[in-house]
């Protein structure tokens, strides 16, 4: 979820508890510590160190255990001396915890077991940024603050309002799950992985995925229709004997952690490489989106035409002649950019 989104998330949540002005002090606690995970983002590192650092201990229920120590400590000391301390901690830790929880729901992974395990948990139920989920925040703290006499009503129906946001998009993922399994089951695909990734700006669109047997399927599906496009079938990155070799690299270990769906796509003529990986969650289909989100791509095709070529979280190799890996580097994202490689010769 984007910096933003969890800043009104937690303010939301917080007035809906604290409706009054005699509470702003943990109020703003509240809205400050939901933003607080995000600074890993200013750890250093090159580009797959931010990878493993970004959503990990920060973002973690230790870490955020351990920080809202901290948070409550500068808290007290910075205005709020009049709140016990075990309050302050709470409350930070409930800000916190809001963030945590927002990530979750989203597709990207977020490593809530660190430092004692790098599992990346996803409910892949928002996209990273969702307009609707902000215009939904975005109301309740109007509601409360300027539209309804009674402040906590006004607060309670934004909170409200998420929640039933939060349960539509839990049942689009479990409907195009449904679909998936159903059309998997009729086709006598054996499904290995299977996920129902949200579409940009399009609650009721999923990218559905399902790994089986060296290919991975991109299935476009909506909650009333199902299936809802052509099928495309990639090859596995992981079922390529060509990449053997590259799992025992740093950028190939660190990678395959963090992409579900790694595949193998044809590189663009100006991109260098014979070979390019791309994780399939972060492959955006035109003909996946609903109204809302294909004006946005038309806005950021018009804006970038090579917006549906670019490559996010992909990974390059090189082949010798003999087809044997050569060379191997992390892109990040962006088609344009030139990574440091690793040179295996």
């Amino acid at each position: 979820m984007d910096t933003p989104t969890h800043g009104l998330v937690g303010r939301l949540v917080a007035r809906a508890v604290w409706p009054g002005h005699e509470s702003r002090g943990l109020v703003n606690l509240a809205t400050v510590s939901s933003l607080l995970p995000d600074l890993d983002v200013l750890w250093p590192g090159d580009a797959l160190e931010r990878l493993q650092s970004h959503r990990g201990v920060s973002h973690a229920f230790f870490g955020i255990a351990v920080g809202a120590l901290a948070v409550a400590w500068i808290a007290r000391r910075a205005g709020l001396k009049h709140v016990p301390f075990h309050k302050a901690y709470l409350v930070s830790l409930c800000g916190m915890l809001l963030h945590v929880l927002f990530d979750v729901v989203t597709s990207y992974g977020t490593v809530i077991f660190a430092p004692f395990s790098d599992y990346r948990a996803s409910l892949d139920l928002l996209f990273i940024i969702d307009p609707y989920l902000d215009l939904i925040l975005i109301a309740g703290l109007l509601l409360g603050w300027r539209f309804l006499r009674n402040r906590a009503v006004g607060y309670r129906l934004g909170v409200a309002a998420l929640t039933a946001y939060m349960a539509l998009n839990m049942a689009v993922t479990g409907g195009a799950l449904y679909s998936l399994h159903r059309w998997a089951g009729q086709k006598g695909i054996p499904v290995e992985e299977i996920a129902a990734i949200p579409a940009p700006f399009s609650p009721l669109h999923r990218q559905g995925i399902i790994l089986s047997q060296g290919q991975v399927y991109d299935i476009p599906t909506t909650w009333f229709q199902g299936i809802a496009g052509p099928i495309r079938a990639h090859p596995s990155a992981l079922s390529d004997p060509r990449l053997s070799d590259i799992w025992q690299s740093r950028e190939g270990r660190i990678y395959r952690w963090f992409a579900r769906f790694p595949v193998v796509v044809e590189p663009l003529e100006n991109e260098p490489g014979d070979l390019l990986l791309q994780d399939l969650r972060f492959a955006v289909r035109p003909d996946g989106l609903g109204w809302l989100g294909s004006l946005a791509a038309e806005a950021a095709v018009d804006h970038n035409p090579a917006f549906f070529r670019r490559r996010h979280f992909s990974l390059r190799v090189w082949l010798d002649p003999a087809q044997r890996v050569r060379r191997v580097a992390y892109t990040g994202s962006g088609a344009d950019r030139q990574p440091a490689a690793h040179d295996r010769r």
